[in-house]
């Protein structure tokens, strides 16, 4: 199994994304699945490959991948 990556967004206006993140952490921690945040909002590369590995240019946080595989 790969290292499972969220790319999330630690500045946001919007309150849906910020639901949509809490529940990814808390669907993880729940499942006491280890994972590593990438906060997408330092730098514009990581929001680059956060939306080359979703395949989307309009992308938005939180997304995740599972070592290289996109999962949603």
């Amino acid at each position: 199994m790969g290292s499972i990556k969220v790319y999330y967004s630690s500045v946001t206006g919007s309150r849906e994304v910020r639901q949509r993140q809490a529940e990814v952490r808390r669907i993880l921690e729940g499942n006491r699945l280890r994972y590593e945040l990438i906060d997408v909002s330092v730098s514009e590369g990581r929001l680059r490959e956060m939306r080359d590995k979703a395949g989307d240019p309009q992308a938005m946080p939180p997304q995740i991948c599972n070592g290289d595989q996109y999962c949603g």
